[in-house]
């Protein structure tokens, strides 16, 4: 008979000798909406309504020339809904991670496995989005767009132990300083 797999042994060969895990979870699946500005919804609203106007009048001159507004009703669609079920449905493939030295952001998705991980150090800034459901935010990406580049704040979302992760966080940094 084969004995109980050791949960450690997961982390064997990316945990430093002397580090440990701290605290684990993962985000909450439930559906939230995640418009960049309060402009946005307002922009698909219009976009996908406009997209449905115009399929119906060109439907009404006949032949097959209101197709083309299909792509235009699926980009703006999924920009004002389902974007937000997809974000939700990722999200159910995440898991979170905190050792005495790191944070882990894992992905499980199609097969294909990501693990990044963001060092706590005492020069990390730390951001507590608190509530019922919270947010510990310790790093950032740069994005590129067309015209400019913008901030990806990255962390641990929708959790619902926030504020205790936050603490945990901030101990770190303490212990790092001899604080």
């Amino acid at each position: 008979m084969q004995s109980p797999s050791n949960p450690h042994d997961d982390w064997a060969g990316i945990l430093a000798p002397d580090e440990h895990i701290l605290w684990q979870g993962r985000p909450s699946p439930k559906l939230r909406l995640e418009f960049r500005s309060p402009i946005e919804p307002l922009f698909f609203t219009f976009f996908t309504g406009f997209s449905v106007f115009w399929m119906v009048m060109a439907s009404k001159a006949g032949g097959f020339f209101w197709v083309f507004g299909l792509l235009f009703f699926a980009v703006g669609s999924y920009n004002l809904l389902f974007q937000h079920f997809w974000k939700a449905y990722l999200r159910t493939k995440m898991h979170y991670s905190l050792s005495n030295q790191r944070a882990f952001i894992a992905t499980r998705f199609l097969g294909k496995q990501s693990l990044k991980t963001y060092p706590i150090t005492p020069h990390v800034s730390i951001e507590l989005q608190d509530g019922p459901i919270g947010a510990v935010m310790f790093a950032s990406e740069t994005k590129r767009g067309k015209r400019s580049s913008y901030e990806v704040p990255i962390g641990f979302e929708m959790i619902p132990n926030a504020r205790e992760v936050y603490r945990k966080i901030v101990q770190i940094q303490m212990a790092k300083t001899g604080s």
